[in-house]
C-alpha cells in the first residue's frame, strides 16, 4: 500500500513529523485486514528548511521509519560545506536502514532557479530498490520533466517513479501534471508524485496547488482532491508487470537506444563545457544560446491548415496508382478552397493519406513495394503543382522507395516549399515494423548501411525556411521523446507530425504524449490524423472502423489550440506565432532542452538495452520482426538482468500483436518462407499480420 502525503513537515521538528507518520499507520492498520504492517510505503514531499549535516538527517528518518515499521521516501534541502545546497532523495526501509538515496540532477525550475545547485555526478543516481509497492526509483522534483532521466531509472529496474518535490499554480502547471502522465505511458511505468499544500519560501509559508497522486501507463491519474493531509492508493504491481510481459508498446523494450546515443554523443562532443554549478549563473549564457539558434526566417506569425481526409485502402486487386491519385486529389481538395488565403502559409496532410495504412488487407514487404513512391515521382507532382499554385509549403507524409537502397521500402515524411521543391525528407524512426506488424525498413534496421549512405544528419533533418526551423516526425515516433528532442536540439520549431492512430482505450495516451512532446521542447507540434478509411471501397456496409480523425494543433506551451472533435474529412486551422515561441525559448525557466544534458545519460543508452541495430538482412523481402522475436529476445533478457520482472500471475491473453498472432510465431528461423512475389504470398494465407 502506498500513502502519500501532502503535508509539509520538517526535521526541525521531529514530534509533529513522527506524528504524521504515526498518523497514516493508523490510518493503514483500519484496512490491513491481514494484521500486519509490512507492505506499507509512504511518500513525503520536499522537506521545508534546509540541514547541515547529512548524517544527521539520515539517522533521525532512519529511526522514524524503524520505529514505524514502515517505508518512507521523500527529499530535502542539503547545504553542503556551508554555502551550496542541494536537494537530496531518500528511501528508508521498515528497519530504519538508507536503501536509496538520489540528487536533483536540473535546476529547481519551481523555484525559479532557486539556490539550489545541480548535481553534476549523475550516474548513481539510476537506481532502484525492492520495496513493499514494488521497484522504486527516484526522480526529484522537475527531474521527472526531462524523459531521459525517466527513461534510465526503468532501464535501471524501476517499475514506481517515486516523484517528491513542489508545485506552484502558473500557467504551466497542467502541462507539467501531463507530463507525468506521460512519462508513466512512455516507460509502462508508475509515477507517485507528492507536493506539499504548504511551505516555506523565503521564511513565508505560501500555499500551494493539489498536484500528488499516482499515473499509470494508460493515462488514468489518481490525484488528491483538496486539503486532505494524505492519499491512500493500492499499487497492484503485477498488473505493471503482466502489461510488460505483452511486450506491444513497451517503449524501454523497443526503443533504438543506441541509435540515440551516438546521437548523444555528438551533441556532447559540439557543447561547450558547463561553466558554472549554479543554474543562475548559467541562465544569461542559456538565454543567449536559444536566441542564436533561432531560425531566421521572416514570416514569424501565419497560419496552417491541417488536412484531416478520409482515404481508400488499396486492395490487391486495385490499380494502385490510379487510387493513389484519387486518394491525392481527395485530400488536396478539401484545403483548395482556403489555402490562397494570404495568411496561409503551410498545410499538412495525414500519414498514409495516399495509400491507406499498408493496403491490401495485410502487410508484407512484397505490398509495400507496390504502394511506394519515388521522391520526386508523379505522385509528387500533384503536391508540387499544389504548393506552387497556392504558394504554400506543404508537408505529408507516404511509403518512399529509394534506388540509393533498393528494395527498401521507407515510411516517410516530407516538405515542399512554396515553390513546390522538396526541401525536406525524413524517415520514421520508431515503427510498428518492431512488432512484424508493418514490415517496411527504419534506419535502424540497416543502421550501418544507411550511415553509410547518408550519415546521422539525415536520421533527424531540419529545413531552416522563412516559415521558421521545421522537422517532421510520423505517427510512432511522437511516443518516443527521443525524437522530438533530437529534432529540437537541431534547431526544430515547428514539429509536424502526419499520424494515423487508431482509435482506442489506448488514446490518453497519446495524446499526453503529444501535448508534452510541445511542451518540454518549447515547439509547436501539428498532428494531421485521418478522418476514416474505406478499407473495402466495395462494401455497402460501413467503411470505418478505426481512423476517427482527432487531428490536433499544440501549442508550445502543450495547450491545445484547436482540435477536430469529429470523425469524417475535415480541416483545422491555426495560427503560429514564432515571436512568442523564441521569446518562450529565450527564457531559462521554462526552456527545458536548455538544461537537457546528455552526458547524464548516455552511458544508459549505450548499454544493451533495446533493440539492437541491423537487425534487417541484405534480402529486403525479408521481415526481421515477424512475430516480435528480437523484442523477445530483449525480454528475456531484461527478466535475466532484473531490468524487469516477470508477473507472478501470467495472463492467459497472448501476445499483443496488432492483429491475430502469426501461427508460426515459435518456428525456427530455418523453417521460415521467404516470399519473392504476389503470387508467393497468396500461398502463405494466415502468415501475415493484418492490417
Amino acid at each position: 500500500m502506498l500513502y502519500i502525503s501532502q503535508k509539509a513537515w520538517s526535521l526541525d521538528d521531529l514530534e509533529d513529523f513522527n506524528d504524521q507518520i504515526e498518523t497514516m499507520v493508523s490510518h493503514h492498520k483500519r484496512f490491513d485486514f491481514a494484521k500486519v504492517n509490512s507492505g506499507l510505503m509512504i511518500l513525503l514531499p520536499e522537506g521545508d528548511g534546509d540541514v547541515d549535516s547529512k548524517s544527521k538527517i539520515r539517522l533521525e528518518l532512519g529511526n522514524i521509519a524503524k520505529k514505524n515499521k514502515v517505508f518512507i521516501a521523500g527529499s530535502y534541502k542539503e547545504r553542503e560545506s556551508g554555502s551550496n545546497i542541494y536537494i537530496r532523495g531518500f528511501v528508508f526501509d521498515d528497519l530504519g536502514d538508507d536503501r536509496l538515496s538520489s540528487t536533483k540532477m536540473t535546476p529547481d525550475l519551481i523555484d525559479g532557479l532557486s539556490d539550489s545547485h545541480q548535481y553534476l555526478s549523475k550516474e548513481s543516481n539510476f537506481k532502484s530498490v525492492d520495496t513493499p509497492i514494488g521497484k522504486v526509483g527516484l526522480l526529484l522534483g522537475s527531474d521527472i520533466l526531462y524523459p531521459h532521466l525517466a527513461r534510465s531509472l526503468v532501464w535501471a529496474g524501476s517499475e514506481i517513479i517515486l516523484n517528491p518535490g513542489k508545485e506552484n499554480s502558473d500557467d504551466l502547471f497542467q502541462s507539467r501534471q501531463n507530463a507525468t502522465l506521460a512519462r508513466a505511458f512512455e516507460n509502462a511505468c508508475y509515477v507517485a508524485s507528492s507536493s506539499a499544500l504548504n511551505r516555506l519560501v523565503d521564511g513565508k509559508k505560501i500555499s500551494c496547488p493539489n498536484a500528488s497522486g499516482l499515473s499509470d501507463w494508460a493515462g488514468k491519474r489518481v490525484i488528491t482532491k483538496g486539503a486532505e493531509d494524505f492519499i491512500r492508493l493500492d499499487v497492484y504491481v503485477d498488473k505493471l508487470r503482466r502489461r510488460r510481459s505483452a511486450i506491444f508498446g513497451v517503449a524501454p523494450l523497443h526503443l533504438r537506444a543506441k541509435l540515440f546515443a551516438d546521437g548523444y554523443k555528438r551533441i556532447i562532443a559540439a557543447s561547450p563545457p558547463n561553466r558554472s554549478k549554479s543554474p543562475q549563473s548559467n541562465a544569461e549564457l542559456k538565454s543567449k544560446e536559444a536566441v542564436e539558434n533561432a531560425g531566421k526566417g521572416t514570416e514569424t506569425e501565419y497560419d496552417v491548415i491541417l488536412v484531416q481526409s478520409v482515404k481508400k485502402m488499396i486492395q490487391k486487386t486495385s490499380d494502385v496508382r490510379a487510387m493513389i491519385t484519387e486518394n491525392v486529389t481527395r485530400a488536396l481538395e478539401l484545403p483548395g478552397r482556403t489555402a490562397s488565403n494570404p495568411n496561409v502559409r503551410l498545410v499538412a496532410l495525414s500519414e498514409f493519406f495516399m495509400t491507406g495504412q499498408g493496403g491490401h488487407g495485410y502487410r508484407s514487404p512484397i505490398t509495400l513495394q507496390r504502394l511506394a513512391i519515388h521522391y520526386p515521382g508523379p505522385e509528387m507532382e500533384l503536391l508540387s503543382e499544389f504548393a506552387l499554385k497556392h504558394k504554400v509549403f506543404l508537408a505529408g507524409s507516404s511509403f518512399e522507395k529509394d534506388d540509393k537502397l533498393p528494395g527498401y521500402i521507407f515510411n516517410s515524411a516530407f516538405i515542399l516549399n512554396d515553390s513546390g521543391d522538396l526541401i525536406h525528407r525524413y524517415r520514421k524512426i520508431q515503427c510498428a515494423d518492431v512488432w512484424g506488424s508493418l514490415p517496411d525498413t527504419t534506419p535502424g534496421s540497416i543502421y550501418d548501411k544507411y550511415l553509410d549512405t547518408y550519415g546521422y544528419d539525415f536520421l533527424f533533418p531540419v529545413a531552416d525556411t522563412p516559415l521558421g526551423k521545421l522537422a517532421t516526425m510520423v505517427c510512432f515516433d511522437q511516443a518516443h521523446p527521443e525524437i522530438a528532442r533530437m529534432l529540437v536540439k537541431n534547431g526544430a520549431e515547428v514539429l509536424i507530425h502526419p499520424s494515423s492512430e487508431g482509435h482506442g482505450s489506448g488514446r490518453r495516451g497519446w495524446d499526453l504524449a503529444r501535448q508534452t512532446r510541445a511542451f518540454e521542447n518549447v515547439a509547436y507540434l501539428l498532428s494531421p490524423l485521418p478522418g476514416g478509411e474505406h478499407f473495402n471501397p466495395e462494401s455497402k456496409f460501413e467503411h470505418t472502423n478505426q481512423m476517427r480523425g482527432f487531428t490536433k494543433i499544440v501549442n508550445f506551451d502543450g495547450t491545445i489550440q484547436g482540435e477536430i472533435d469529429t470523425p469524417g474529412a475535415a480541416t483545422l486551422s491555426g495560427t503560429i506565432d514564432l515571436l512568442a515561441l523564441r521569446r518562450a525559448r529565450a527564457n531559462p525557466h521554462i526552456n527545458l532542452p536548455l538544461w537537457d544534458n546528455p552526458s547524464d545519460y548516455i552511458k544508459n543508452y549505450q548499454a544493451d538495452v533495446g533493440l539492437e541495430n541491423n537487425l534487417a538482412s541484405d534480402d529486403p523481402m525479408e521481415n526481421p520482426y515477424r512475430g516480435m522475436r528480437p523484442l523477445r529476445k530483449v525480454l528475456s533478457s531484461y527478466y535475466d538482468r532484473g531490468i524487469f520482472t516477470p508477473p507472478t500471475e501470467t495472463s492467459s491473453r497472448s501476445l499483443s500483436v496488432p492483429g491475430k498472432a502469426q501461427p508460426d510465431f515459435d518456428k525456427p528461423e530455418k523453417s521460415r518462407k521467404t516470399v519473392k512475389t504476389l503470387a508467393d504470398e497468396e500461398k502463405m494465407d494466415g502468415e501475415y499480420i493484418q492490417v
